[in-house]
């Protein structure tokens, strides 16, 4: 089975669990304490990958700090080098911690992006707010917060 297709299953309804989908992938997922300024980091070891994200964010950062991280998995692993992670400061650059390999903000936006489709399915969500048409609910129903749902909703050409 495809990693595409391993993600797809666990998106096929609200709320998406984005943890069990890094699992299923063979990605070591851990919550940890980390600094104010940072959500989350993904790391390679060998040929083995680590997800990390603060467990002291709410419910729903960690949710899209987690899919942000694997969308850096599937799309941007090939720029870690061995014993290289990526933090996701917030304060700073975003960057391999060393070597040659930069993140640039480019690869940010495409994280993001990957993050709010696997949790936020435009079809289920443009379904489910047709039908509710109530941001708090849908992005309850969604584990999302409802500033990332209209985001969401408005990249969707769903509200203006």
């Amino acid at each position: 089975m495809s990693e595409w297709e391993i993600i797809r299953q666990y998106t096929q309804r609200p709320p998406v669990d984005v943890v069990g989908a890094i699992r299923a992938l063979g990605i070591l997922y851990r919550e940890e304490p980390m600094r104010q300024d940072q959500s989350g980091y993904f790391q390679k070891s060998g040929n083995y990958y680590t997800i990390g994200v603060n467990a002291n964010e709410s419910p729903q950062r960690k949710r899209f700090t987690a899919a942000h991280e694997l969308g850096h998995y599937v799309l941007h692993r090939d720029l870690l080098q061995n014993g290289q992670h990526l933090d996701r400061l917030f304060s700073g650059p975003f960057e391999a911690t060393s070597g040659p390999n930069r993140i640039s903000p480019y690869h940010e936006v495409q994280a993001n992006r990957f993050a709010a489709d696997i949790l936020m399915p435009a079809a289920l969500v443009s379904q489910r707010f047709q039908r509710l048409m109530d941001v708090g609910a849908v992005a309850a129903e969604f584990g999302v917060s409802p500033s990332a749902l209209k985001i969401r909703l408005k990249n969707l050409n769903l509200i203006a």
